[in-house]
Protein backbone atom coordinates (compact mmCIF):
# COMPACT_ATOMS: atom_id res chain seq x y z
CA UNK A 1 0.00 0.00 0.00
CA UNK A 2 1.41 3.32 -1.03
CA UNK A 3 1.68 6.45 1.04
CA UNK A 4 -1.09 8.18 -0.94
CA UNK A 5 -3.50 5.31 -0.32
CA UNK A 6 -2.68 5.24 3.37
CA UNK A 7 -3.16 9.00 3.69
CA UNK A 8 -6.51 8.78 1.92
CA UNK A 9 -7.68 6.02 4.26
CA UNK A 10 -6.56 7.88 7.38
CA UNK A 11 -8.09 11.13 6.10
CA UNK A 12 -11.33 9.33 5.25
CA UNK A 13 -11.56 7.81 8.71
CA UNK A 14 -10.93 11.23 10.26
CA UNK A 15 -13.60 12.85 8.04
CA UNK A 16 -16.15 10.18 8.98
CA UNK A 17 -15.36 10.56 12.69
CA UNK A 18 -15.62 14.36 12.60
CA UNK A 19 -18.81 14.27 10.53
CA UNK A 20 -20.42 11.70 12.82
CA UNK A 21 -19.62 13.77 15.90
CA UNK A 22 -20.85 17.02 14.36
CA UNK A 23 -24.08 15.63 12.88
CA UNK A 24 -25.36 14.43 16.26
CA UNK A 25 -26.17 17.93 17.56
CA UNK A 26 -28.39 19.06 14.67
CA UNK A 27 -30.18 15.69 14.58
CA UNK A 28 -30.91 15.94 18.31
CA UNK A 29 -32.24 19.48 17.83
CA UNK A 30 -34.54 18.35 15.00
CA UNK A 31 -35.86 15.47 17.15
CA UNK A 32 -36.47 17.90 20.02
CA UNK A 33 -38.35 20.34 17.76
CA UNK A 34 -40.49 17.50 16.38
CA UNK A 35 -41.28 16.24 19.89
CA UNK A 36 -42.23 19.75 21.02
CA UNK A 37 -44.47 20.23 17.99
CA UNK A 38 -46.20 16.89 18.62
CA UNK A 39 -46.69 17.82 22.28
CA UNK A 40 -48.24 21.16 21.31
CA UNK A 41 -50.57 19.42 18.86
CA UNK A 42 -51.71 16.99 21.58
CA UNK A 43 -52.29 19.89 23.96
CA UNK A 44 -54.31 21.84 21.42
CA UNK A 45 -56.41 18.74 20.70
CA UNK A 46 -56.99 18.20 24.41
CA UNK A 47 -58.00 21.84 24.80
CA UNK A 48 -60.44 21.52 21.95
CA UNK A 49 -58.77 24.06 19.72
CA UNK A 50 -58.91 23.47 16.01
CA UNK A 51 -55.65 21.96 14.80
CA UNK A 52 -54.14 22.39 11.39
CA UNK A 53 -54.63 26.16 11.35
CA UNK A 54 -51.22 27.64 10.64
CA UNK A 55 -50.15 31.17 11.48
CA UNK A 56 -49.00 33.49 8.72
CA UNK A 57 -45.44 32.73 7.61
CA UNK A 58 -42.89 30.37 9.09
CA UNK A 59 -42.39 30.09 12.81
CA UNK A 60 -39.06 30.32 14.59
CA UNK A 61 -39.07 26.54 14.95
CA UNK A 62 -39.51 26.15 11.19
CA UNK A 63 -36.53 28.38 10.53
CA UNK A 64 -34.41 26.55 13.09
CA UNK A 65 -35.41 23.18 11.64
CA UNK A 66 -34.33 24.37 8.17
CA UNK A 67 -30.97 25.52 9.54
CA UNK A 68 -30.44 22.19 11.30
CA UNK A 69 -31.26 20.32 8.08
CA UNK A 70 -28.60 22.38 6.28
CA UNK A 71 -26.07 21.41 8.95
CA UNK A 72 -27.05 17.74 8.68
CA UNK A 73 -26.50 17.93 4.91
CA UNK A 74 -23.12 19.62 5.41
CA UNK A 75 -21.79 17.08 7.91
CA UNK A 76 -23.41 14.21 6.02
CA UNK A 77 -21.53 15.41 2.95
CA UNK A 78 -18.29 15.28 4.93
CA UNK A 79 -19.09 11.68 5.90
CA UNK A 80 -19.70 10.91 2.23
CA UNK A 81 -16.37 12.46 1.27
CA UNK A 82 -14.70 10.34 3.94
CA UNK A 83 -16.24 7.17 2.51
CA UNK A 84 -15.09 8.11 -0.99
CA UNK A 85 -11.59 8.83 0.31
CA UNK A 86 -11.40 5.42 1.99
CA UNK A 87 -12.56 3.65 -1.18
CA UNK A 88 -10.02 5.58 -3.26
CA UNK A 89 -7.31 4.77 -0.74
CA UNK A 90 -8.13 1.07 -0.99
CA UNK A 91 -8.21 1.19 -4.78
CA UNK A 92 -4.90 3.08 -5.01
CA UNK A 93 -3.26 0.97 -2.32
Amino acid sequence: MGLAGLLLIVGGIAAIAIGALKVRGPLATIRHLDATEANLARYETWRGKQTGVQAEGPTGADIMRAQMRQRVLLWGGLIGVGIVAIVLGLVLG
